[in-house]
């Protein structure tokens, strides 16, 4: 690439249009730019790198913050840059996002950024050709013809301020990221990250299956399964004891049980005899107010005599108040009648007074209707210029749909490119991706074995809420059926009383006390369980204690496995804890994607033909569009003049109408308003007269209901009179002297039913309560009272002997259970990890070799880069050699800072005059920087050189110079003198007065008050 014209306006410190033409440098190959510090000598090379790629030169500052801060708003920011590629010429134009004058009307709107590269003619004997448009298009197509991208570019043709250094001066791991950028090596870190997880993989797949082993032997509490099985035969020994143990305790608690049944029976009977007493003396305390109640439901039937006569008295008393009531309204209603007479009397004069208002109003009327016919005039020529704008909007939107089928077009053209460039690359991606599919569909496998496994816990934790739901139904059946078991037992004691009294005759003694003489025999019971019964109730009971025992054993068990799954899943969740790797649809879509791009790419390599034909007709295409839409923008031209020619007769008939009435709806609206005014004043006046007229008829209304309402009020006084004296002679008929007294003995028709229902339910809880204290008295005879508490808790002891055995017996046999199945998993597991630790042998080596696990700290991509570096540090060499004076020699070294850093890409110097290598950092300023250089040119030799042989016309360098004595000066111009002989065009930017001096092609950069400006000075 060979710059030829360079155009920047409002662009860094350039306030106007600034023009560089490099022709100007004729034969000339190495030129200085040269200016005050801050004049924008590096804006030059900004202005370049901008718009080749859209970015500057530093790649510090985006094209939108380089607006110059002189430039008036009017002036767009934009740069054009004119080169040559062998013996093609092209143009590339750029104007970032900014703000800009609106193109109608007045403020400003965004200016989208636009970029634009075209073909020219050298000999301008043909027309500029389009090669592409759009920011990214355009950058992709500088990117193909260049050969180098952004970074690239700047690292091989051009040198940024204080940039070039860091490639000398980076450590192992910023010389790696710099150079991984510049060579492309990723592919070879991937191996590395794909070799390193595998090693991982595995390891952590038998740390797993150790841990696991371990666990086993933790949760049976032996260090090894030889230990584990002397365990399982003592427990089995054991277990024989325990179970004697249990069948002797079992029969102490039966006899525990009879004794306590027995002493209940009696205790509850003494209890009886006590409570029936207690009632009955409460009830017999209730007598006086029972008697109280009776005279007060006879009262009661009295007052109800008198309950008609006291409602009609009632109802004239209401009819007079009611009247009294309407008697005040009335007199109310006259009161405001006359107020309101006499406003509406005001009213009305005020109204009589707007007669000369109402005149002026019907005069501005008639004057508004003769605008009509001007307004209509006025609205046909708006129609037109409406139907104009209409038309050019039309045109504009034909335009802008045109623009955006040709970007659609173009990003379609430039997918096709891109598909023919993918298409010759395929075929060194198809390791890549059948590696990635590989990688995909492992954590796919992983995945999938999750998902079942959770469902499996998920099973298996609904098996555990069974067993436990299992185990409290038995539980709870067991507790009913051993108390209907003691129920049994208690009443089968009864019953053998009653079979002994049965077979006793006088004078005989009895068998149980010895007496002779029998008083009272123990009657026969109904209901009494035979001796078969109980036994069965017996059996039964034990069977369904067994049944609890077993169904705790499979809880406990359900527990165990629910235990193991939780602890599967979290190791495999541990595995795939990444959260970019998604759930298992999720990896089955990205592998399904993977093994179809796997495939088209295999599929596309055969219509690499077929896409280059359709690439053709594309570019056809779109140059017959533009030609569409070069026509549509002279149409547009034609009908805007138009519009402007009929506006002016509209704006000519506008100004003979005022400005408040120009439309006919604004007309229509005064008219309305005006109208609206007048009429609203004459029924005013209308409102007035019959507001008056309804006033006085109501007046005369109100008075004539004031005198019919008096006399009915005279009439109702005299008739509750009579009412009120002839109640009073029959209250005193019924016995009572007072009102008071007759309101104090009524009572409701449901509070007297109530009295007397309390009485009769009195009588029959007093007679039900005697008869149960007579029953009482005869069955608690000869009874005397039982320690319950000490029987009770002679059962309780002998209970928890009991369940105390039966849970030895049950917890040694479930723990022999569970050992045996740990030792078959201990022994399963140690036969994988053996397997297992065979393959790590060699995929951890091979992870160890390439991640830099040796000696030199040298990983896979580092020693691919450091081959690289070689040929770089060799090429440098040969320019360092010449600048120094053959003094220096540049070289990669193994030996690395800290014993822990990245090795492999290290520099230092030899120098010959010692005999000795020492690092790179120890060179003085000047030194420094003519071995940067020396290194800047040798990377651009070597990345010519790896790029298909890309044609590497021109180079800039900024600043550095300053350091450096005038022998070692000399020295560097040299050199590049040497590159520019070669064919190369050397650009130097630097404020240093002696290059000025030695270099008669400057570029001279100068400062003003608005802004800066630049031209060649050719000596």
């Amino acid at each position: 690439m060979k710059p030829l014209k360079l155009t920047m306006s409002a662009f860094g410190p350039y306030a106007g249009f600034q023009t560089l033409d490099f022709t100007e440098l004729r034969e000339r190959n190495i030129f200085l730019i040269h200016g005050p510090t801050g004049s924008g000598k590096t804006t030059i090379l900004d202005g370049i790198c901008f718009a080749l790629y859209g970015d500057t030169s530093g790649a510090e500052r985006s094209g939108r913050s380089m607006r110059s801060h002189h430039a008036g708003v009017e002036q767009m920011t934009e740069v054009t840059f004119e080169f040559a590629l062998k013996e093609e010429q092209y143009r590339v134009h750029r104007k970032p996002e900014q703000e800009r004058l609106k193109k109608s009307g007045t403020g400003t709107t965004v200016q989208m950024a636009e970029a634009i590269l075209w073909k020219i003619d050298p000999s301008n004997t043909a027309e500029e050709s389009l090669v592409e448009t759009g920011w990214k298009n355009v950058t992709d197509a500088i990117e193909k013809l260049i050969g180098f991208k952004s970074s690239q570019f700047r690292q091989v043709i051009m040198l940024p301020q204080g940039q070039f250094r860091k490639l000398l001066m980076a450590d192992s791991v910023e010389r790696q990221d710099i150079m991984e950028k510049l060579f492309q090596t990723e592919m070879y870190r991937k191996i590395e990250e794909l070799l390193k997880k595998s090693a991982k993989e595995l390891r952590d797949s038998i740390k797993e299956m150790e841990n696991q082993r371990n666990w086993n032997l933790k949760k049976v509490e032996c260090e090894t399964s030889a230990a584990l099985c002397q365990m399982i035969d003592s427990d089995e020994a054991e277990l024989i004891k325990l179970g004697e143990s249990h069948k002797e305790k079992n029969d102490r608690v039966l006899a525990a049980q009879e004794a306590l049944v027995a002493g209940k029976a009696g205790n509850e009977k003494l209890i009886e005899l006590e409570n029936s007493q207690k009632a009955l003396k409460l009830l017999q305390d209730q007598k006086l107010s029972i008697t109280k109640q009776e005279e007060v439901l006879k009262g009661a039937r009295r007052a109800a005599a008198l309950e008609e006569r006291e409602k009609l008295t009632k109802q004239r008393s209401d009819d007079k108040i009611a009247l009294e009531k309407k008697l005040a309204v009335c007199e109310k209603e006259t009161e405001e009648a006359v107020r309101a007479l006499e406003q509406a009397e005001k009213l009305l004069h005020k109204e009589q007074g707007q007669g000369e208002i109402r005149e002026k109003a019907k005069a501005h009327l008639i004057q508004l209707e003769s605008y009509r016919q001007k307004v209509a005039s006025l609205e046909a020529v708006k129609q037109q210029v409406a139907e104009q704008r209409k038309l050019v909007k039309q045109l504009e939107d034909q335009k802008e749909k045109l623009l955006i089928e040709l970007v659609k077009m173009e990003e379609s053209l430039n997918k096709q490119k891109q598909n023919s460039d993918y298409m010759k690359e395929a075929a060194g991606k198809v390791p890549l991706l059948e590696a990635q599919y590989k990688e995909i569909e492992k954590k796919y496998s992983q995945k999938k074995q999750l998902e079942e496994i959770e469902k499996l816990a998920a099973v298996q934790q609904k098996d555990y809420i069974r067993c436990k739901e299992e185990f409290k139904g038995l539980d709870k059946k067991y507790l009913e059926h051993k108390n209907e078991w003691l129920r049994l037992q208690e009443a089968w004691n009864k019953g053998q009383a009653s079979i002994l009294a049965a077979h006793l005759r006088a004078n005989e003694a009895c068998p149980v006390c010895g007496s002779t003489h029998h008083p009272k025999l123990a009657e026969k019971m109904e209901g009494v369980p035979s001796e078969e019964q109980l036994k069965n109730s017996a059996l039964d009971l034990e069977k369904l204690e067994v049944l609890r025992e077993k169904s705790r054993q499979r809880l406990q068990q359900a527990l165990i496995e629910v235990e193991k799954l939780e602890n599967k899943r979290n190791l495999l969740r541990k595995e795939l804890e990444d959260p970019s790797l998604g759930d298992a649809a999720y990896l089955e879509e990205v592998l399904t994607k993977r093994k179809e791009a796997l495939e088209k790419v295999q599929k596309e390599l055969e219509n690499l033909a077929e896409t280059d034909k359709l690439l053709q007709t594309l570019e056809e295409n779109v140059k017959t569009k533009k030609a569409i839409l070069e026509d549509l923008l002279q149409n547009l031209k034609l009908q805007s003049e138009s519009l402007r020619s009929i506006e002016g007769v509209y704006q000519e008939r506008e100004a003979s109408i005022p400005e408040e009435i120009r439309s006919e709806e604004a007309l229509e609206k005064e008219l309305k308003k005006t109208k609206g005014f007048y009429d609203q004043l004459r029924l005013a006046l209308e409102a007035a007269e019959k507001n008056y007229q309804d006033k006085a008829t109501k007046l005369a209304a109100i008075k004539a209901s004031k005198e019919s309402l008096e006399k009915s009020y005279e009439e109702t006084v005299a008739k509750y009179t009579e009412e009120k004296r002839q109640f009073s002679e029959k209250m005193k008929q019924e016995g009572f002297q007072k009102y008071a007294d007759y309101i104090e003995a009524k009572k409701s028709e449901i509070q007297q039913q109530q009295i007397e229902e309390e009485i009769k339910q009195y009588n029959s809880r007093l007679g039900a309560a005697e008869e149960r204290f007579a029953r009482a008295v005869k069955a608690a005879e000869r009874i005397t009272t039982v320690d319950l508490e000490q029987l009770q808790q002679a059962l309780i002891a002998a209970q928890k002997e009991k369940d105390n055995a039966l849970t030895l017996e049950n917890n040694l046999r479930k723990k022999i259970e569970n050992d045996r199945k740990a030792m078959e998993e201990i022994r399963s597991l140690e036969s994988t990890i053996q397997a297992k630790e065979e393959s790590y042998k060699v995929v951890g080596y091979l992870s160890q070799v390439s991640n830099g696990e040796n000696i030199h700290g040298l990983t896979l991509q580092r020693f691919v880069l450091g081959a690289l570096l070689d040929d770089i540090t060799i090429a440098a060499t040969e320019r360092l050699k010449r600048m120094s004076k053959g003094r220096y020699h540049l070289q990669r070294t193994l030996d690395r800072s800290r014993k822990n850093a990245a090795g492999g890409l290290e520099l230092e110097v030899f120098d010959t005059y010692t005999g000795i290598e020492r690092p790179v950092t120890t060179l003085s300023g000047g030194e420094s920087f003519l071995a940067s250089l020396s290194l800047a040119l040798g990377l651009a030799d070597v990345v010519q050189s790896y790029s298909g042989g890309i044609s590497l016309d021109t180079i800039f360098v900024d600043e550095g110079f300053g350091t450096l004595d005038p022998e070692s000066l000399d020295f560097a111009l040299k050199a590049l003198i040497d590159l520019q002989q070669g064919g190369r065009l050397v650009g130097i930017i630097s404020h240093v007065p002696e290059l000025r001096e030695r270099i008669d092609a400057r570029l001279e950069v100068s400062v003003g008050e608005k802004g800066s400006f630049a031209s060649f000075k050719i000596s």
